[in-house]
């Protein structure tokens, strides 16, 4: 089932090796980034939709998040635009630049269409069943 929708929450859209990254540290932030993470208020479902709003390029994907925009303190936040075209993909979701790393609350396998973990308890069994 195709789902889009432009919600009050955070999501970042991630491949297997930032993934891993992120599971292992139990928080969600870019050490490539000194700014801050990217995130995105758009909610799909969809790989396709995904790769083409964000203009990102990835053969995995998943989305982690679930974090309420409204919780976050505005002075944490950066930047709020939308995502340019890149890599020949149109973009135009919402793009939000965050300081501080945020705890991770769902993961969601766009490719294989399954919730990986939902809780902090499961991170343990979704870093097993990543062969992080």
């Amino acid at each position: 089932m195709l789902f889009v929708y432009d919600s009050g929450y955070l999501y970042r859209y991630v491949d297997k090796k930032e993934l891993c990254f992120i599971l292992k540290n139990g928080v969600v932030y870019s050490i490539t980034n000194p700014r801050g993470t990217y995130w995105t208020t758009l909610l799909t479902d969809d790989s396709v939709i995904a790769s083409n709003l964000l203009a990102i390029k990835k053969t995995e994907l998943f989305r982690i998040g679930g974090f309420r925009l409204a919780d976050v303190d505005p002075r944490h936040i950066k930047y709020t635009g939308i995502v340019k075209p890149s890599l020949g993909f149109p973009g135009g979701a919402i793009e939000i630049l965050i300081d501080i790393p945020l705890p991770i609350l769902t993961i969601y396998d766009l490719i294989n269409k399954q919730l990986i973990s939902s809780e902090m308890s499961e991170i343990f069994t979704a870093i097993s069943k990543l062969k992080c």
